[in-house]
């Protein structure tokens, strides 16, 4: 499998390459593109463009938080891409996941004429019951599949205890992107928060340089998490399953690495090195 891309959130907050910088090392290391997080913002196309073109790769996808996508898609069509999701949204129960399915709904309209596809990017919470149903189940089956799809995260979904493979074929034709993003271990689903509440955000003191000082429970915690981002190919994913699924049930699938966090003392990079080797050479 060569037709590999890499989600730039995965060079972490404390990397010390620029956006541009991003793009050149993601072809060095051989992914055929990037999907990007808002990294962009502030730069010129014209630089981004000259960027991916001389890397040599391409820009399928981006994440886009849904207060900024009618701003940021005509920046994005210019670069090529076809599929932008939301990283993550917040909504409890069945009736706010058909409200938000709607929003999707509004912006795919919006994203249509210049060729862009939108949908959502799952985390662990979508996969919480409602009436019988994942939360993830009524933003899909309530909005328009000719404008809006889905990226499925297949880490966060097995770490919610979902069968990532059997997701995909219950929403066959709805899944336009992939994130390989490896797994160690289930936690079960995070519970939701409303979509009409305050949302709450950790609020952390920055040192000298500007950099958030963490507590010693929120280390802990995140030290924890990280513990699930193992090396690709060494999880509970079957990602040679996954595949055959995903490129079952529609053309074009985008296949994006998504890592967050470092593994056995190595640098990011080293990481995401490893993790395009294993799948060019398993997949």
């Amino acid at each position: 499998m060569n037709n590999i891309n890499l989600q730039l959130y995965s060079y972490g907050w404390d990397s010390p390459y620029s956006p541009l910088e991003k793009i050149k090392v993601t072809g060095e290391m051989g992914y055929a593109g990037v999907e990007f997080a808002r990294e962009y913002a502030g730069i010129p196309v014209e630089d981004v463009q000259k960027a991916l073109k001389e890397a040599g790769i391409k820009a399928d996808s981006a994440h886009v938080a849904m207060e900024f996508m009618e701003e940021d898609i005509p920046y994005l069509a210019k670069l090529g891409v076809r599929y932008v999701a939301c990283p993550g949204s917040p909504f409890c129960n069945a009736e706010e996941a058909k409200e938000y399915a709607e929003d999707l709904n509004k912006l795919g309209k919006f994203a249509k004429p210049y060729g862009i596809t939108v949908g959502y990017h799952n985390h662990t919470q979508e996969f919480f019951e409602d009436q019988g149903k994942y939360l993830y189940d009524w933003v899909v089956e309530n909005t328009d599949p000719e404008t809006v799809a889905f990226e499925i995260d297949c880490g966060w979904a097995s770490a919610a205890g979902i069968d990532p493979v059997a997701y995909i074929k219950k929403h066959a034709g709805r899944i336009a992107a992939i994130h390989i993003k490896e797994n160690g271990a289930v936690i079960g689903p995070d519970k939701p928060q409303s979509r009409h509440a305050v949302q709450e955000h950790p609020k952390f003191e920055v040192d000298e340089n500007g950099k958030p000082i963490f507590p010693p429970e929120f280390l802990k915690m995140m030290e924890e998490r990280d513990k699930l981002n193992v090396p690709t190919g060494t999880g509970i994913v079957d990602w040679k399953a996954v595949k055959a699924a995903a490129d079952a049930q529609r053309e074009h699938v985008i296949y994006v690495v998504e890592r967050e966090a470092n593994y056995g003392g190595k640098d990011r990079v080293s990481c995401l090195k490893e993790d395009i080797a294993w799948l060019k050479a398993n997949l």
